[in-house]
């Protein structure tokens, strides 16, 4: 498979590769990682499914050994899940600290625009008088 990608890539030409590792694999992404890009030398690094449990100990090891930025981060199954990488929200991740500004941002998304839950909530009120 890595022949396969390595004349993939010379055959295409791509402006940019990114490397998208699963974050909950820890060390393992590590070594795929180094080995990928001894091989194909891209350009940033993709983590994905920071949405579970993972504190993302990975997203630090990969920048120090492959040197290469982490660009993204995934955060569920959709498109919409796709984040740009915050490096203070992934240092309080680690230490335990949370991402509250992302949970923020999310709730925010998923109220602009639909205020039909004020309306509901007001309509609620009259009737606990």
């Amino acid at each position: 498979m890595m022949n396969e990608i390595e004349t993939l890539k010379k055959a295409i030409n791509p402006n940019e590769t990114l490397f998208v590792v699963d974050s909950m694999t820890g060390q393992d992404a590590v070594n795929t990682a180094k080995e990928f890009n001894d091989r194909l030398d891209f350009d940033g690094v993709v983590l994905t499914k920071l949405d579970g449990d993972t504190r993302g100990g990975a997203a630090l090891s990969i920048r120090t050994v492959v040197t290469k930025p982490i660009k993204f981060v995934g955060t569920g199954e959709k498109m919409e899940a796709i984040d740009v990488f915050h490096p203070d929200r992934m240092a309080d991740r680690i230490l335990g600290m949370g991402d509250i500004v992302s949970l923020v941002e999310r709730a925010q998304q998923q109220f602009d625009g639909d205020d039909s839950w004020c309306r509901q909530a007001d309509q609620g009120s009259r009737y606990r008088r």
